[in-house]
């Protein structure tokens, strides 16, 4: 049962260390590669999660082939803590993308309001919208070239707690994303007169016309201003960042599990 036990163990973390290595790679790769605040953002987290994988799998190979004891329990109390914190993550991210959180229901179980414009978690919504937080995600958007219409698919950076995709798909009939829509675009109550794909033209009462929405005076044809000042922008980042986020939890829901399964196969190595 222990010989059993410690080969499927050995095969296991063997496949743990390839994908450290492989992350590891990667994070060191866009670490050269990106060196602005939008890069670190997302060569921090790979270069973390690669160097626990590697550190961790090392200790598995280790404990399993020296058969020692001692190894082992260190090797299972620290897979015990990756697996909670691994856990924890995915119970927070699911809180703070869960739209439930943002809006409020009446005893009929009828919504009533949405307490933030994007109806997720006001955790989100204020990280978004801190004005320093802001700051270097508009710079991320800007530098990354997202309302250009030549490409659709345009490389961009990540910045603080958020990341947007890499790829921006356009739909069949030509719709923008919500990213894109929210700000590359003045809001269609606005009434501004498209001329191309960043230029609209401000009627002659101006934009102040509509003063029930804050966001039309705040729309510039400057290609490095446009919209990105605007709540929908602001909108269309959170929600996009919700969606990259559940991605990333349910990824983490089938580590938790190879994880566990590990936990399990070494407690039946140490214990046998």
């Amino acid at each position: 049962m222990n010989c059993i036990c410690n080969c499927i163990l050995g095969l296991l973390n063997t496949a743990l260390l390839s994908l450290g290595i492989c992350i590891l790679a990667s994070g060191a790769y866009l670490s050269v590669k990106d060196t602005d605040d939008c890069g670190k953002a997302l060569t921090d987290p790979l270069l973390v999660i690669g160097s626990l994988l590697l550190l961790l799998s090392i200790i598995g190979l280790m404990a399993t082939a020296c058969s020692s004891s001692i190894i082992m329990c260190v090797y299972l109390i620290l897979l015990s803590i990756l697996i909670v914190g691994v856990f924890g993550f995915t119970i927070f991210v699911f809180s703070v993308t869960n739209k439930a959180v943002g809006q409020v229901y009446d005893h009929g179980e009828k919504l009533v309001q949405t307490k933030k414009p994007s109806g997720l978690s006001n955790w989100l919504d204020n990280k978004v919208n801190n004005e320093e937080n802001w700051k270097k995600i508009k710079s991320c958007l800007i530098n990354s070239g997202v309302c250009t219409a030549e490409e659709h698919t345009v490389e961009a950076h990540f910045s603080f707690m958020m990341f947007v995709n890499k790829t921006f798909p356009t739909a069949a009939n030509g719709s923008l994303t919500t990213l894109k829509a929210g700000c590359c675009k003045p809001p269609n109550v606005c009434g501004f007169t498209k001329k191309s794909d960043t230029y609209w033209e401000i009627p002659k009462k101006g934009a102040l016309a509509n003063s029930n929405n804050e966001d039309c005076p705040k729309w510039n044809n400057e290609e490095r201003k446009l919209c990105f000042d605007c709540h929908t922008c602001k909108g269309g980042v959170i929600n996009n960042l919700a969606k990259e986020w559940r991605l990333l939890a349910q990824f983490n829901m089938i580590l938790l599990l190879v994880l566990t399964f590990i936990y399990i196969l070494g407690c039946c190595a140490f214990c046998f």
